[in-house]
């Protein structure tokens, strides 16, 4: 961030700031509950997730202004850096009995001009059958259901996991007793992060949602949008779970992305 943009938005948001407590007749009593509430967040590791919950959407609205191609979206406050690179047929890192059941998560990447993007690296993350995530929650191996993977010289892309299930955020911190004081939910809608790197196109953070799952409407980060939900299809037919080399129904969810130009 330049210097000038950095001077500009805090002498802004001070002004606000102070506007708001005059406004609000906001006590002393009141602003040291408020600094306290931060200063906890961060001693316990929650400041990211406390202003991903309440702003974080907003910023990304802002940033798809005028955007063309596939809309960003939140990163929230799990991802990691570093997961592994996995070869052909991809398969995201998982314990030898991973609930769950399997999902495999397919597309196509295409530039504004409809070419194919090859090699293009997906960096996919998400939630175990339980809504945990390893690097988050105890007892879960590091970087499950953690990977990276490419495009082919098509542009498409095909990887198997677990289907996530929506789930409660952190709620016995700072956060949850927020939203708690507000009468709100702790759920999440289901879905799918992941971040596009190619070295001709700039990194893209997308977070992706299932048709008809639960809480699309009142996600608690509030950061659903029209062109992040796609389709969940539950195939049962007996001769693809066989072709598959599976044993049992499974998910097919496709989103084809389009990098803005």
């Amino acid at each position: 961030m330049a210097v000038s943009r950095l001077a500009e938005l805090v002498t802004a948001l001070e002004s606000d700031l102070l506007d708001f407590m005059r406004r609000h007749r906001v006590s002393h009593d009141e602003y040291r509950a408020a600094t306290d509430l931060i200063i906890d967040s961060i001693k316990k590791g929650e400041e990211s997730l406390l202003f991903d919950v309440f702003f974080e959407a907003q910023a990304t609205d802002t940033s798809n202004i005028g955007r063309q191609g596939s809309p960003e979206a939140i990163e929230g406050p799990f991802y990691f850096e570093g997961a592994p690179l996995l070869s052909s047929p991809a398969v995201m890192p998982q314990r030898p009995d991973e609930p769950g059941d399997i999902l495999f998560f397919k597309g196509h990447v295409s530039d504004a001009q409809g070419n194919a993007v090859a090699e293009m690296e997906i960096d996919l993350w998400h939630a175990d059958a339980e809504g945990l995530y390893s690097q988050i929650h105890p007892g879960i191996p590091h970087f499950n259901l953690r990977g990276r993977f490419h495009t082919n010289d098509q542009g498409d892309f095909e990887v198997k996991t677990i289907l996530p299930p929506p789930y409660e955020i952190p709620k016995s911190g700072p956060t949850g007793y927020v939203l708690g004081q507000l009468g709100r939910h702790y759920f999440r809608p289901a879905h799918l992060h992941m971040k596009l790197r190619h070295p001709k196109h700039h990194e893209m953070t997308s977070q992706l949602y299932f048709s008809g799952g639960e809480y699309l409407e009142t996600d608690v980060a509030n950061a659903v949008r029209e062109g992040l939900i796609g389709e969940l299809v539950h195939v049962t037919d007996t001769a693809e779970i066989a072709r598959r080399g599976l044993c049992k129904p499974f998910y097919i969810y496709r989103y084809d992305f389009e990098m803005p130009a």
